[in-house]
């Protein structure tokens, strides 16, 4: 997991340095999006081939396609080089995200893994501070070429420890991967990506190219769904949605999503831009969040392995990611760094609760041969969450700054010419324009913040919703290889029997 999180803020600290030497600025959001969407595409077969043929064989196929990637970045030419380089990494990362929480259940009863979750929350604050620290000596100091290795060799030695002491147990022979199914699932989750991509960076909502891409995404999708009904061992079973716990998780997985990335993707804008921070000062105005992030998960963690209960601590997350939302709305030019930083506590809390706790759940609430397809849909359903607020709400962002930048600057001003996706990624440039078109960007992009984040509201309020729908099973208490009765349905709602009272009757 250092791995994937490593990699991700190193090469985000370094991608303006690397786009703008190669000359292509306009095709920067694409090294990020063709990252997003292979991880996102992969994921589901990572879950399922793992359930098959053990987590240890999978891991070794992620850390080498990650390292692959890795080194052909390192060594690219072209933007078009960069974009493939970035989505063989994506769809290696995807399984050490994945993999490390599957191997994790593996490992560890779910009462007691909320004891633990905090080592992995620990390892995504330390990467998220060290990465962006190592990625600007890198470009400042060297080459943004070897901000692209340190990774490398941390994958490495983790290719080492994995191979000597990880052991998969025998793997299920019969079984047929449905890799049509596999196929339908990956065109529809990347058209439904590429939908979210281009609408917010290049093309109408209305334009051909949307309706096309969005047509072809849901032709395979529903296809998919026919597909899995009759395949003898479908990727994404469907008789799991049966399952109250496993669909109240994913639906609050999916709707958290629209709120959880907003203030990762346009907070850094606010802060650039309305209150004119250096991208060095913004970045570390970020450190309160993921100490709070940290601090949640700790805590959840322990009050979820001492009540073995679940239910309240997930509602928790929703509710303080609307509090964060309400806060982040209230914005203005005049906000001290101290009190954004504050704002961004509380969203920080709600982080650490969701991501962590809702993986947990998932792992308790189905059969131990389905935990890796379990886990992935999690992934999966955040993911297109994350990537379907961004885009919706990134739309009505720039929607609102188009109209107030039109309606308050002069017809004759030099920021009337950008586009406004262009300004929201030059906070440099706005810093060199004279001071009256300077304020009046920096008050619309301010107002803009806070009308997208007042209107993402709702969204946690829906996640809150969705949270109450769980039952809140017991926590079980055993590996899952040592779950008494293994001849189970996978089909049937599956949770440990609630053990006996030794109390005698009143």
């Amino acid at each position: 997991m250092a791995i994937a999180s490593m990699d991700y803020t190193i090469v985000s600290t370094a991608l303006p340095t690397i786009v703008g030497e190669m000359g292509a600025l306009t095709l920067l959001p694409w090294v990020l999006t063709a990252n997003v969407l292979a991880s996102t595409v992969t994921v589901p077969l990572y879950g399922k081939l793992s359930d098959i043929y053990g987590r240890r064989r999978l891991m070794q196929v992620a850390i080498l396609l990650f390292t692959l990637g890795s080194c052909a970045a390192g060594l690219s030419q072209s933007i078009g080089q960069l974009i493939a380089c970035r989505a063989v990494q994506g769809a290696g990362s995807a399984g050490l995200i994945s993999l490390s929480y599957m191997i994790v259940g593996d490992m560890i009863p779910p009462r007691q893994r909320g004891r633990y979750q905090v080592y992995i929350s620990a390892v995504f604050a330390v990467t998220s501070v060290c990465g962006p620290l190592l990625g600007g000596l890198a470009v400042d100091h060297v080459s943004w070429r070897l901000a692209f290795y340190p990774s490398v060799l941390l994958a490495m030695i983790t290719l080492t420890v994995i191979r000597r002491n990880l052991v998969d147990p025998p793997a299920t022979g019969g079984i047929v991967v449905d890799w049509f199914g596999a196929a339908l699932l990956a065109v529809g989750l990347a058209a439904v990506m590429m939908v979210a991509s281009l609408g917010v960076q290049e093309q109408a909502w209305d334009s051909p190219v949307i309706i096309a891409t969005m047509a072809i995404g849901v032709l395979a999708l529903v296809w998919f769904v026919r597909q899995e009904g009759r395949a003898p061992s479908p990727i994404l079973p469907l008789f799991l949605f049966r399952n109250r716990e496993f669909s109240a998780v994913n639906a609050t997985s999916f709707i958290a999503g629209f709120g959880l990335f907003l203030p990762l993707a346009y907070f850094p804008v606010f802060l650039q831009i309305s209150l004119g921070m250096s991208a060095t000062n913004s970045g570390l105005l970020l450190v309160p969040m993921l100490t709070a992030s940290l601090v949640a998960s700790l805590v959840s963690g322990r009050m979820v392995a001492r009540w073995g209960r679940y239910r309240s601590v997930v509602v928790a997350g929703p509710v303080l990611l609307g509090i964060g939302l309400a806060l982040l709305s209230t914005m203005t030019v005049s906000t001290s760094p101290v009190a954004a930083a504050t704002y961004l506590v509380v969203f920080g809390l709600s982080m650490g609760i969701l991501i962590p706790v809702l993986i947990l759940v998932i792992q308790n609430s189905v059969h131990p041969r389905d935990l890796g397809v379990a886990t992935s849909s999690v992934q999966v359903f955040r993911q297109l969450g994350g990537s379907t607020g961004v885009a919706v709400f990134g739309a009505l962002f720039n929607a609102r700054l188009a109209g107030l930048l039109a309606a308050r600057l002069p017809p004759d001003s030099p920021a009337s010419d950008l586009d406004v996706s262009e300004l929201v990624a030059s906070p440099a440039v706005v810093a060199t324009m004279e001071t009256a078109v300077r304020d009046v960007i920096r008050e619309a992009v301010a107002l803009s913040s806070a009308q997208m984040f007042r209107l993402a509201i709702p969204v946690a309020v829906a996640a809150t919703i969705a949270g109450l729908m769980l039952r809140g099973l017991p926590l079980r208490d055993v590996l899952p290889h040592e779950q008494p009765d293994p001849a189970r349905s996978s089909e049937e709602p599956w949770a440990e029997p609630t053990p006996v009272s030794t109390r005698e009757p009143s």
